[in-house]
């Protein structure tokens, strides 16, 4: 915004000045012609109205023009009324740019102004100034004057104009940066301060101590504003887990409770058998919801982060295989490009394919789970494919919503929020979870998070 701001100034200053230059050694040059003129048109008058010794007077005022013309460069021609030239010191056809000021001052009107003369324009200045007395013309002096020289004192002075606007236009750029970095990088870093929180990191601070005094208030209420919705948060986040944590326990007490009372229970009464299996259930659903719950809290107390994307999943490959062998499933992990930079969800990255593993050990009802992770242009994808029952298309669509659990698991511990947990925290890292079959049969969950193209370290 400087830059093109400092341009305009610059032009709209030495267009101006150099016009002046320009229109000022014009009038110089115009201004010492005229006067030659008028010196010379004395002397014209005076041999044209000489009487007896008119053809005397013809022959030294030729002599003069002759003289004027060698010693300034500068062809006279001498015109009477009739247009017929009298004296020629040069060519006897007169330039056309000539003919219309001829006119003009032989008609006694006021000779026209001068042009300005540009340094790119070649053709000589062209003056004609009337020869008579008060209003009566009698002829005209027609003069070429030579522009050189006013091209020469024109751009020597443009020279001089533009080193003195170069120079502070130097001067003044070389400064723009510095002065621009100062000014935006309390922006950057308000920038990059809100990309840390949006990743969940709740204390990220922007830098209040820097930059112009507008953007370091801004920065403290950015601040303010971060502890505040940081504290609410916190405060959020454990009034859930201190929730749950205190209810475990009463509903596990419940719960023995009820299972105290089956001793005493009638065989022959189907009803009480009914509600007492009811309550069992319901106090099973309970004590899944306040796990649920529990997990959740867990998830968010590690904010989103950039890491590489080996160094987190190959930590886990060992309880990934340990798991999948404790129930009796086979199990192959593959982990391409280890060393891409990603963008990992709140929880961590190794946290999310965890839960799958475990969700396909669990639910999946099959002989096999393959984990396989591989960069795919701009995203990272970690696919958890099993060989199970898996999920009709109705049923993938609803997989993500809270508590939601398929038909077919039922009866298999579990708490239905899983897979909603992972679809938002990777939908905040910006990525994204995907549900599709696998081929001849079973669930595919894959993770999509982004790449960060940068070297490591």
């Amino acid at each position: 915004m400087l830059l093109p701001l400092l341009t305009l100034l610059v032009v709209g200053i030495s267009v101006p000045a150099a016009t002046t230059i320009a229109e000022r050694h014009t009038s110089e040059l115009v201004a010492d012609r005229i006067n030659d003129a008028n010196r010379l048109s004395v002397a014209a008058f005076t041999a044209l109205s000489g009487g007896v010794g008119l053809q005397g007077s013809l022959v030294r005022l030729q002599a003069e023009l002759d003289d004027y013309a060698d010693l300034y460069d500068t062809p006279v021609w001498l015109v009477d009324r009739e247009s017929v030239v009298l004296h020629a010191t040069d060519d006897p056809a007169m330039p056309a740019a000539a003919d219309e000021r001829l006119d003009r001052v032989l008609a006694g009107q006021t000779p026209e102004l001068a042009r300005t003369i540009w340094p790119w324009e070649q053709e000589g200045e062209v003056i004609v100034a009337p020869v008579g007395r008060d209003s009566q013309v009698v002829a005209a002096l027609v003069f070429v004057a030579p522009v050189a020289a006013v091209h020469r004192a024109t751009i020597v002075d443009w020279a001089v104009l533009g080193a003195a606007l170069i120079l502070p236009l130097g001067a003044a750029v070389a400064l723009v940066g510095p002065t621009t970095r100062w000014l935006l990088r309390p922006v950057r870093d308000l920038e990059r301060s809100a990309a840390a929180v949006a990743g969940g990191e709740l204390r990220a601070h922007a830098d209040a101590d820097s930059g112009p005094p507008e953007l370091r208030t801004l920065s403290r209420s950015f601040n303010q504003m971060v502890d505040a919705v940081r504290t609410t948060v916190e405060r959020q986040q454990a009034f859930v887990s201190d929730a749950a944590h205190q209810l475990r326990n009463p509903v596990a007490s419940v719960r023995l409770s009820v299972e105290n009372l089956e001793a005493h229970l009638d065989p022959a009464d189907a009803e009480a058998r009914a509600t007492y299996d009811d309550a069992v259930d319901d106090l099973d659903r309970m004590s899944g919801v306040l796990s649920g719950m529990l997990a959740a809290t867990r998830f968010q107390t590690r904010p989103s982060r950039e890491s590489v994307a080996g160094e987190v999943l190959e930590p886990g490959r060992s309880s990934w295989l340990a798991r999948c062998a404790d129930a009796g499933l086979t199990a192959t992990i593959v982990v391409d490009d280890a060393t891409t930079r990603v963008v990992e969800p709140t929880g961590g990255l190794a946290a999310c394919v965890d839960e799958l593993v475990a969700n396909a050990v669990r639910l999946a009802g099959g002989t096999r789970v393959d984990v396989r992770a591989e960069r795919a242009g701009t995203s990272y994808r970690v696919a958890v494919a099993d060989d199970g029952r898996g999920l009709a298309p109705e049923e993938r669509e609803n997989a993500t919503r809270r508590f939601w659990r398929s038909a077919k698991v039922q009866n298999i511990e579990g708490t239905g929020l899983g897979l909603t947990i992972l679809a938002q925290v990777t939908a905040d890292a910006g990525g994204r979870l995907e549900l599709a079959d696998t081929p001849g049969g079973g669930l595919t969950a894959t993770l999509v998070v982004p790449v960060v193209d940068q070297p490591v370290g």
